[in-house]
């Protein structure tokens, strides 16, 4: 009939069109994570500290032409949104061939590797500031908590690796209780102070419970995790080719990065993420909806704590030995300017932040005595132009952009006096 002949052509135009579409945004998706990719491997391959100033001026202006580019970037975040499950796919892949295209660059390997294990620790902190609004100080406890957890029971008790990553995370998770409690009574940067002051203070008894931690002379020979009879220590043989040791630590690494990225996303979109949120954007109104603040904050604290554990226990078993100095008030910061670089609240962000300080500083590890200056310089700038972060929440975005906000209200509430206007004429 030749209705439904009709109908027919209409649905095979439909689905033509959506399959270029789909084709088309793969293509787009594709060539930015290839591209970002490409990025990452040239800037941490560069040898020479003058091309290598040229190569992050590029960026910049990269970056300065992106932001003024609306319609490409509208294109490129469209084709993002449309199919996330796509992006994810392909980052996967992406993540799962670093290794091998630096198969003869260990060291590399080991800062993909390291890269992701921060990943993980700054998607914690994430959960407690980002989330939640609270801000913790002393996050470097609970990479210390499971680092010694997991060390000492694979030492002295012969554990497995795999369940000192679990204990790790777990008493990481206490600590992260301990410090809930009295956290309870203060807000803001008075809780930043209590967090500061514990932090501190697990740092010092680290130093001195010698029959705990070692003190200061560090636990040495931690082991390798190990799967049968494939200890991490030995080179990963895929058959076709054979990868450095370091690429055994980073796919375990990426693959807890993947999954700290991905439970972040469940809780931030569940019950719990949207009381974590009420309790951020003001606690007197939450309370008064039935939050129960106390136990939602305690919950924010043992939650990042947990994932801490995680990221310390991943370290110590990586690089086979620990001390009280990989766990002082500098990592802590660095923990949490990972995440307020990135974009609080935002997992991207956070990743992205997160893979920028660790790969960043080892590009400038020749001027060790001048790296906490530029540190500082550039986050005094970044601030300043952009306190929400270089990837806000949209949520933060309009909270910390009021002028845009107004205006986009005036111009729609004169587009609707134009539309009533044009409507009463009619």
């Amino acid at each position: 009939m030749p209705e439904t002949d009709f109908i027919s052509a209409q649905l095979a135009d439909n689905s033509a069109a959506d399959r270029r579409n789909i084709l088309y945004d793969s293509i787009i998706i594709g060539a930015v994570l290839i591209a970002l990719g490409a990025l990452f491997v040239i800037g941490m391959s560069v040898e020479r500290l003058a091309i290598f100033a040229g190569f992050v001026a590029g960026i910049a202006a990269l970056g300065v032409f992106y932001a003024r580019a609306t319609k490409l970037r509208h294109v490129i975040i469209g084709a993002f949104s449309a199919h996330p499950t796509l992006a994810v796919v392909l980052l996967v892949v992406l993540l799962a061939a670093y290794p091998l295209a630096l198969s003869r660059d260990p060291y590399l390997i080991h800062i993909g590797a390291l890269a992701a294990i921060y990943v993980v620790m700054a998607l914690g902190l994430n959960i407690t500031l980002g989330y939640a609004g609270l801000l913790d100080i002393g996050f470097a406890v609970y990479y210390g908590a499971g680092a010694y957890a997991s060390a000492q029971l694979a030492i002295h008790f012969g554990t497995s690796v795999w369940f000192g990553l679990l204990a790790g995370g777990l008493s990481a998770s206490f600590f992260g209780y301990l410090v809930a409690w009295p956290a309870l009574r203060v807000h803001d940067h008075y809780l930043g102070l209590v967090t500061l002051g514990y932090g501190l203070m697990m740092n010092l008894l680290a130093r001195n419970l010698y029959f705990l931690t070692n003190g200061t002379d560090g636990v040495i020979n931690i082991p390798a995790p190990s799967i049968g009879s494939h200890i991490f220590t030995e080179p990963l043989n895929l058959g076709w080719i054979t990868l450095p040791f370091q690429a055994n630590f980073y796919y375990v690494a990426v693959s807890l990065a993947l999954l700290t990225a991905f439970i972040n996303y469940r809780l931030g979109q569940s019950k719990l993420g949207r009381a974590w949120d009420a309790i951020r954007e003001d606690e007197i109104a939450a309370r008064c909806s039935g939050v129960d603040a106390r136990s939602v904050k305690i919950l924010a604290f043992s939650c990042g704590a947990f994932f801490g554990g995680i990221g310390g226990a991943t370290y110590a078993h990586m690089i086979g030995y620990i001390s009280p100095e990989n766990f002082t008030f500098i990592e802590s910061i660095t923990i949490l300017v990972m995440v307020v670089l990135g974009g609080a609240g935002n997992i991207i962000g956070v990743t992205i932040g997160a893979v920028a300080l660790v790969a960043l500083p080892e590009r400038f590890r020749e001027f060790d005595h001048l790296r906490l200056l530029f540190f500082g310089g550039a986050l005094v700038l970044l601030m300043i132009n952009r306190p929400e972060g270089l990837f806000p929440r949209r949520r933060r975005r309009r909270k910390l952009q009021p002028d845009k906000v107004a205006a986009l209200l005036a111009q729609a509430s004169n587009e609707l006096v134009k539309a009533t206007e044009i409507a009463a004429r009619s």
